[in-house]
């Protein structure tokens, strides 16, 4: 959820901004610098709080700590990207297949109540964070991998 608070915020500082200072908004670069944001966030948290995420990979997985300290490097790798206009495509199309790869992590935590990041809802959780997913991986689409879209969503 927290994600999704910083992807919107970002968003809406972004097109605030650019609404006072200059004569159009464009909406895909407001998009993208709050998908760097949310990245970002989303990188560090793999670090800050990476003994709640190795809870939301089976146990029977080797080098759990490995892989959180992984995906949040990548996440920051992505985050980079999103920022850097020749690259923001390539970024998008990774972004998405990082969000579909990690997906199972989410179903594993949802399905065993994990007490991290909502799942310790169990499975009800699911029907948000699906959802969430989809939005993202949408958001990612629209905003940095789809073809140019003159300043609107």
């Amino acid at each position: 959820m927290a994600v999704l608070v910083v992807l919107l915020a970002t968003f809406a500082v972004a097109v605030l901004i650019q609404s006072i200072r200059l004569p159009s908004i464009n909406y895909r670069l407001c998009g993208q610098i709050a998908l760097s944001a949310m990245f970002f966030f989303a990188g560090i948290s793999h670090f800050l709080l990476a003994d709640g995420m190795v809870n939301m990979l089976p146990p029977v997985l080797p080098f759990r700590y490995e892989i959180i300290y992984a995906t949040g490097l990548i996440e920051i790798a992505l985050a980079l990207g999103f920022l850097f206009s020749q690259y923001v495509r390539l970024t998008g199309i990774f972004a998405i297949a990082f969000l579909i790869a990690v997906f199972p992590s989410n179903v594993y935590s949802a399905l065993n109540a994990v007490e991290f990041g909502g799942n310790v809802a169990g499975p009800i959780y699911l029907l948000f964070r699906v959802p969430m997913q989809v939005f993202l991986v949408v958001w990612v689409w629209v905003t940095s991998v789809k073809g140019s879209l003159k300043g609107s969503l």
